[in-house]
């Protein structure tokens, strides 16, 4: 069993680098904000391993005959999919995070509806991530608007159970399979929150140290180029002190001297600077 859930999960991440090199390769290279970079990556995680999830959810949705869902699901994989195809085409992360939370918000907020009204934690999972998303790819203002929307959501089926108003429940649904199911469903999701947020603050780190890195080799290098000027400059007045010196010209050799301590004195003042920025 150990060894089936490691293959299946070589598979799945087989195929999500290749995603990724396909869809986010050459917008992440085309991009120089860190923060931007790691957005579009959240995003892609979040789609991809989403539509995962969405598989296996049609798998269950189909052995309990559940009418709505099995509609409903195709439905968000396609969108979720065109997600993926606007980011490859460079499509701006704050654009495809609005389209992508508010579908991941309303589309299971219908299937809640007709799914007997189910406020289980398998739709507040999903509810909250996507907000999360909207909060850290688009602004706090869409966030607080989707996060209006679920509340005003969640008020309308509380008038509808205070006043036992008939709904349109789907065929298929049982409170007895969705008790068994929510277990499993749940974990995907815990798993699907871990990976996709967890992911983006360890991108976020690992770019911000690459991005360290970079500029302290950048430094390091303007300072290997102006010590070597400034040693060849030692170089050049050492020669002449030491042909004035031959010559007897001891003014041309004094000269030179204090030329020497003049750039060695600026040489030990940029290496202090540097060590203190």
């Amino acid at each position: 069993m150990a060894k089936l859930f490691r293959q299946s999960w070589l598979f799945i991440k087989s195929i999500y680098l290749n995603t990724e090199k396909v869809v986010i390769g050459d917008v992440i290279l085309h991009t120089e904000n860190t923060y931007e970079q790691a957005k579009i990556k959240l995003i892609f995680d979040y789609a991809f391993f989403y539509i995962v999830l969405l598989m296996s959810f049609l798998f269950i949705n189909m052995l309990s005959q559940n009418l709505v869902n099995m509609l409903l699901i195709p439905l968000l994989i396609i969108i979720l999919m065109v997600c993926l195809l606007l980011l490859r085409k460079g499509v701006s992360a704050k654009n495809v995070g609005r389209l992508t939370s508010f579908t991941t918000l309303c589309i299971p907020i219908i299937s809640s509806f007709f799914n007997n009204q189910d406020l289980s934690p398998k739709y507040t999972l999903i509810w909250i991530m996507s907000i999360l998303l909207s909060y850290i790819t688009v602004n706090l203002r869409t966030s607080l608007i989707w996060s209006a929307t679920l509340c005003g959501y969640l008020v309308a089926i509380a008038y509808i159970k205070l006043n036992n108003i008939a709904v349109y429940v789907s065929p298929g649904y049982s409170s007895a399979f969705q008790y068994l199911a929510n277990p499993l469903i749940v974990g995907m999701y815990l798993l699907f929150l871990i990976r996709a947020l967890g992911q983006y603050y360890r991108n976020i780190i690992s770019m911000e140290q690459k991005r360290t890195a970079e500029k302290q080799q950048q430094h390091l290098s303007l300072i290997n180029q102006h010590l070597t000027k400034q040693f060849l400059l030692v170089k050049g007045f050492s020669r002449s002190g030491k042909s004035a010196f031959v010559k007897g010209e001891l003014e041309l050799l004094e000269a030179c001297f204090t030329e020497i301590e003049k750039q060695c004195g600026t040489a030990i003042d940029f290496l202090n600077d540097s060590t203190e920025s």
